[in-house]
């Protein structure tokens, strides 16, 4: 009794098997090799991407032995290949960028795709289809490459150097665009703090802010640079959780994967960020930069124009460059990139100014803050946390304590009024 059974795995691969009385084990070893080395083709990591398709004549047929080069245009780095026995052929682990496919085989016309896009952890599937040579001729071709990827069913976005450089960003601090991404939800970034600002990538703060992705939370998220894991499981940075957050004239695209992304590119359950930085090319290219803000340019506070008080105090630069290029073309190449921050902010304490009217209880404050007048009105009293009580002259206050209750604003009236 004999039947065939056909079984197409994940990858295309087809395998027809025919059970008989004789078997022979070194056709089934062969069969499962040929589709394991079919499954590493689609290879990628947390820091490349990689070029799937097969080659068919004019008629649809499948054209083996096919000789194929993906040449990188801006380092001009290459790698080769062969179409196996039924056309296909694979450039798995490529640095994302812009590539040139060329195509050659005897009695076909030479092919050339030209601007063909790697993005990070991404598989880019195409078919090249050739043509009977009658005459030495060469065609090329601009590559229109799926947007959709039917290889897996990772849910992400990729965000490219353009839309870096181009989105609007305060502080510029790139976090704030995996907030654009599907199924993500982040917390209102506060253009007002310090340093790179407010944009919660660390733990789940007072305020409730984060970056959650699909629910999970923002202490679940992977942050990849250069396919090294970044992230601070501590969340020890009040502003970026801790992970590096390069400028981003110096970055060339990030990936966010919220969902079903492959175990390899994360350790958590939240969204899976893989940040990847310039690398020099062939030919020297740079940018300079400067990013102004001040009290002059921005409004003031929506709190403290309800209760009269001038914008607070601010005056931020943040300046730099990027530069790279050939060391020897081809063989070596660098690239760089420097931002300086220089700030002065007095935002934040003006919120903070209006949140002290409400901090204060009995009994209240004179417009006499001596030490004998606030140990009249504070002496035995200690702290909410405990602590020493004040002496009844108000000798053991704090130096740093009186003078800031006894510092006045330009208008006269006191910080912490009466």
């Amino acid at each position: 009794m004999q039947g065939t059974h056909s079984e197409e795995d994940d990858y295309g691969c087809r395998l027809e098997v025919t059970p008989t009385t004789s078997r022979c084990p070194s056709t089934w070893y062969l069969a499962l090799v040929f589709c394991a080395l079919l499954a590493f083709a689609h290879a990628q990591t947390a820091s490349t991407g990689s070029l799937i398709g097969f080659v068919v004549d004019p008629a649809g047929s499948v054209v083996p032995g096919v000789i194929l080069h993906l040449v990188e245009q801006a380092s001009s780095e290459s790698h080769s290949a062969v179409s196996d026995n039924e056309g296909r052929f694979s450039f798995p682990f490529l640095r994302p960028g812009s590539y040139q496919l060329q195509i050659s085989k005897p009695q076909f016309a030479s092919l050339t795709i030209r601007e063909i896009v790697i993005s990070v952890t991404e598989t880019r599937r195409i078919e090249v289809r050739l043509r009977l040579a009658t005459v030495v001729e060469q065609t090329q071709v601009s590559a229109e490459l799926p947007i959709v990827q039917t290889d897996n069913s990772t849910l992400g976005r990729t965000v490219d150097r353009k839309e870096i450089t181009s989105l609007p960003l305060v502080t510029r601090n790139v976090a704030q665009i995996v907030g654009l991404s599907p199924g993500v939800n982040a917390g209102v970034f506060n253009a007002g703090e310090l340093g790179l600002g407010g944009i919660a990538v660390s733990q789940i703060a007072s305020s409730n802010d984060g970056i959650f992705a699909h629910g999970a939370r923002s202490y679940d998220n992977n942050w990849e640079l250069d396919g090294i894991s970044v992230s601070d499981v501590q969340s020890s940075g009040a502003g970026s959780g801790g992970i590096p957050i390069p400028n981003p004239d110096g970055l060339q695209e990030f990936k966010v994967q919220t969902a079903l992304y492959d175990a390899a590119y994360g350790r958590y359950g939240g969204a899976n960020v893989s940040v990847i930085t310039k690398s020099g090319t062939n030919f020297y290219h740079g940018t300079v930069f400067e990013f102004l803000r001040n009290d002059v340019l921005n409004a003031n506070d929506f709190f403290l124009n309800q209760v009269g008080r001038p914008r607070p105090n601010l005056k931020q630069n943040q300046f730099g460059f990027s530069f790279g290029g050939p060391i020897k073309k081809e063989k070596l190449l660098f690239f760089g990139s420097y931002q300086g921050t220089r700030q002065v902010n007095g935002a934040a304490a003006g919120q903070s100014r209006i949140a002290c009217t409400s901090s204060l209880s009995s009994p209240p404050l004179t417009n006499d803050r001596s030490q004998i007048e606030l140990g009249r009105l504070f002496g035995g009293m200690s702290g909410t946390m405990g602590g020493v009580a004040i002496a009844a002259d108000g000798s053991n206050i704090n130096p740093a304590a009186l003078a800031l209750l006894n510092f006045k604003l330009p208008d006269g009236s006191f910080l912490i009024p009466t």
